[in-house]
């Protein structure tokens, strides 16, 4: 029967993640494309998109995107194709089996634990013996996780971190037993160093974590089963590390906390001396560093807020995110306080804790850096942490209602917490898979694939088709889209390099470049209108109204997404679409 229920959890947690994956999240992201080419691009040319041979770093728009899911989308991307369902794929897959790894770090973490909690009056089941009920609790949570489901649906490479992170305790627990696994577990960690900016932060920190709270363990080993480990780990480490000299350090100073902190510190430095302070004092008080803490914790904290666990969640839908959603269930609300209560009452503390310090460590990256609000992308490294400690929480609470209320409320519980637990799952499904192509298309950039599709086929007959950088890289679109010959692309992207010259932060913050007849500019008009033999591609507010538009992509709310238009000399207003 058990096998039989886990075996309905990963089938749901299959279908979630794939189910109209081409199609929801609606739109398709820059990122997206620009990881969906450069697999492409790797499988043909053993070469990213700039040419670069096997990189550790993608260099991508110019903001040195990390490259394991580009090696990750290769495969699908030979099997299927350069489109958006390949592309999607691995990340659908993973966050898919990411269920499966949980369950097991659960029950490993369980067998791992030497005594059991109480089941006094006080009241708590035995975590022991309800240990598959942990682990399958856990499982479920994660399937039906709103943030898990969100960004396991797109090609995000910081959702990565949710499969290959968990795989890798599970393997050093395992590890501890069976050293081979421990040289495995190493090599996991470290490939989680390559997924996302988040997990470069993270995973060092919880591998330390895991080193003190199993050390006695960890000591019993034979010297050669301590060293191969950490000198595998340590390259990849120092690999990570030089991936930062690379060029990813601008992109991380760009987004930093420290970014603007002086002259945030020099403004409060001023008033402070102009109502009376010694500018020595003032300097103490007000410097970049009293700023970026500030920000930090303000920060911090805000990623264990109500509004963003519970109500508003995300700041951005570019992640294919819900707006106004929070990235819990509300009725997960009262599990984390069964969490803490089961933290406070076991004996065995050692897998509570690493779960407990995998949270609080979870959020620091994306604390350290600034943005529009809550960056769900670089928090999910707290995932499954905060399932696995939910589920704890869940058993915890029933352990204490089942010695303090009623036999007919405790036989109720279960009954009634499912019933609970579908009614949300069933709101959050509609709302996604629903209403979120009327939210989430504008900030998914909907249109954009779509109309450099349409113009590998309408545009055939014109001699040059400029198009508005407005459209956010839309250099990658035409490439993804006419899947244009990574050798080709590789050679005219040289010319695009002058960005660093310039000291631009982005390709598209070039004045002008060019892929083919294609070229990338802002929309002149009415300096455009005399290039009759061109298309223009933009957005409507850039045009005036009197144009020639020949198509128009629309969002499902009506509003215009992207235009073509014919210039002409004439001026008059003529729609074919």
């Amino acid at each position: 029967m058990r096998k039989l229920l886990f075996g309905v959890i990963l089938s749901s947690a299959f279908l979630l993640r794939v189910f109209a994956l081409d199609v929801i999240p609606v739109g398709f992201t820059p990122d997206e494309a620009s990881f969906g080419y450069d697999a492409y691009s790797l499988l043909k040319t053993a070469k990213d998109q700039w040419g670069h041979s096997f990189p550790l770093v993608l260099e991508s728009f110019g903001d040195f995107k990390l490259p394991a899911y580009a090696y990750l989308s290769a495969p699908s991307v030979a099997m299927f194709g350069l489109n958006k369902f390949a592309v999607r794929l691995p990340n659908a897959l993973l966050g898919t089996f990411a269920v499966y790894i949980t369950y097991l770090l659960v029950l490993e973490l369980q067998n791992s634990m030497r005594n059991k909690l109480s089941t006094s009056k006080a009241g708590q089941a035995s975590l022991i013996a309800g240990k598959k009920s942990i682990a399958i609790i856990s499982a479920v949570l994660l399937t039906i996780s709103p943030w898990h489901i969100m960004m396991s649906r797109g090609a995000f490479e910081a959702n990565l971190t949710t499969f290959f992170l968990p795989l890798g305790i599970l393997l050093f627990l395992k590890g501890l037993k069976k050293v081979n696994l421990l040289y495995l577990s190493a090599l996991v960690f470290g490939f989680n160093l390559f997924t996302y900016h988040s997990a470069r932060f993270v995973t060092p920190l919880l591998v330390l974590i895991l080193v003190v709270v199993y050390w006695n363990k960890i000591n019993k080993l034979s010297l050669k089963s301590k060293i191969i480990p950490s000198f595998l780990f340590g390259m990849f480490c120092i690999l990570s590390a030089y991936t930062l000299f690379i060029g990813g350090a601008a992109r991380a100073k760009d987004i930093s906390i420290f970014s603007g902190a002086l002259n945030e510190a020099s403004d409060k430095r001023i008033i402070a001396i102009y109502q009376g302070m010694s500018p020595t004092v003032a300097r103490i008080f007000h410097n970049k560093y009293e700023v970026a803490a500030k920000r930090f914790l303000n920060n911090y904290t805000s990623y264990f807020s109500q509004k963003f666990l519970f109500v508003d969640g995300p700041a951005e839908t570019t992640y294919g995110m819900i707006p106004g959603r929070g990235v819990l269930y509300w009725f997960e609300l009262p599990l984390i306080f069964g969490f803490l209560y089961a933290l406070f009452k076991q004996k065995e503390k050692n897998p509570l804790l690493i779960i407990l310090f995998w949270i609080l460590i979870a959020p620091i990256p994306a604390a350290l850096t600034t943005g529009k609000g809550f960056a769900a992308n670089r928090a999910v490294v707290s995932l499954p942490a905060i399932q696995i400690a939910l589920a704890y929480g869940a058993l915890a609470l029933y352990g204490f209602i089942k010695h303090n209320l009623p036999r007919t409320l405790t036989r109720l519980t279960p009954v009634l917490g499912t019933v609970i637990v579908l009614l949300f799952t069933v709101s959050f499904l509609e709302d996604y898979f629903l209403l979120s192509p009327y939210k989430s298309a504008e900030g998914m950039l909907y249109g954009n694939l779509e109309v450099a599709s349409w113009l590998k086929e309408n545009s055939q007959d014109k001699e040059q088709v400029v198009v508005s950088k407005r459209l956010s890289e839309p250099h990658i679109y035409i490439a993804f889209a006419n899947v244009w010959d990574p050798k080709e692309y590789q050679r005219e992207i040289q010319a695009w390099k002058i960005y660093k010259d310039q000291r631009l932060l982005f390709i598209d913050q070039l004045e002008e470049y060019k892929l083919g007849k294609y070229t990338f500019r802002s929309i002149k008009y009415p300096a455009d209108q005399t290039m009759s033999k061109s298309l223009l591609v933009g957005k409507l507010e850039e045009f005036p109204k009197d144009v020639f538009v020949i198509k128009q992509f629309s969002y499902l709310t009506g509003k215009p997404a992207v235009i073509v238009v014919q210039p002409t000399s004439e001026a008059y207003a003529q729609k074919t679409f």
